[in-house]
């Protein structure tokens, strides 16, 4: 019993790597998809790899590839198409005459069913609308260019004329005896006191005689005699604050002792 259970476990791995086996033998008899080996690229790889590849084209190659389409929508729906030619292999030379008779005849029942187009008239009016943005463009320019030549012309004339008002016409020969009097009041010029107006209205009435006027002896004498009283008090004024100044000094220094 014991020889049957230890067997088992083998007979099961050998069938599983006959199983594997097989599945390997079927895969490489498998043809392989053309979008196979990307699977096993990561995603970031792939988008790199796409956009090195967008460079490598360049963008002129790029807008071709997305204008491409378009372009021949319009081409195909605008314009009639040319038919080419060509005899087939087992079509004889009646048959291809007849075609080819055919189709020309459809092509010039198109051409004079067709509306009529005039690409000139389209090119002209797109010169005209570009020549008539040059031309608002320009103005607007010149416009601005006569208005900074006006206020240029505007600002000479004032500068001229100001300087003409400040000119002084001297005839030949005249001779300046004397300074020119300055009539108008400076606009810094301090104002005149009350006191100084009455003071000069005094002077204009008494006159200037008591100034000229000489005092008499008695008057000298009483002056000399008043101005000396005064330089006497002056001076013992002096020497007492001295005299208290020195004391002041002697009792500090004995206290300090």
């Amino acid at each position: 019993m014991v020889k049957q259970s230890s067997n088992k476990p083998g007979n099961s791995t050998d069938q599983q790597k006959k199983d594997r086996d097989k599945r390997k033998m079927q895969r490489k008899d498998v043809k392989p998809r053309p979008d196979e080996h990307l699977e096993q690229i990561p995603f970031r790889l792939r988008e790199i790899m796409k956009s090195k590849e967008k460079m490598k084209m360049g963008s002129k190659k790029l807008k071709k590839m997305r204008t491409t389409p378009f372009n021949a929508q319009t081409e195909t729906s605008d314009d009639i198409p040319v038919p080419h030619f060509r005899r087939g292999k087992q079509e004889s030379e009646s048959a291809y005459l007849k075609r080819m008779s055919r189709e020309t005849e459809h092509v010039l029942f198109l051409t004079n069913n067709q509306s009529e187009r005039q690409p000139e008239l389209h090119l002209e009016e797109t010169e005209t609308k570009s020549n008539k943005q040059k031309s608002e463009k320009k103005k607007l320019f010149d416009k601005g260019r006569l208005e900074r030549l006006h206020k240029k012309k505007l600002s000479q004339k004032e500068e001229k004329a100001e300087k003409e008002m400040f000119k002084d016409e001297v005839q030949f020969g005249e001779v300046a005896m004397q300074p020119p009097a300055l009539t108008a009041k400076p606009r810094k010029a301090p104002g005149k006191s009350q006191g100084a107006s009455k003071d000069l209205l005094l002077n204009s009435l008494l006159g200037q005689t008591a100034s000229t006027v000489k005092p008499s002896m008695a008057r000298q004498r009483m002056m000399e005699e008043e101005r000396e009283r005064v330089v006497q008090a002056y001076r013992q004024l002096k020497k007492q604050k001295q005299e208290q100044q020195e004391k002041q000094k002697s009792m500090k220094k004995k206290g300090f002792k």
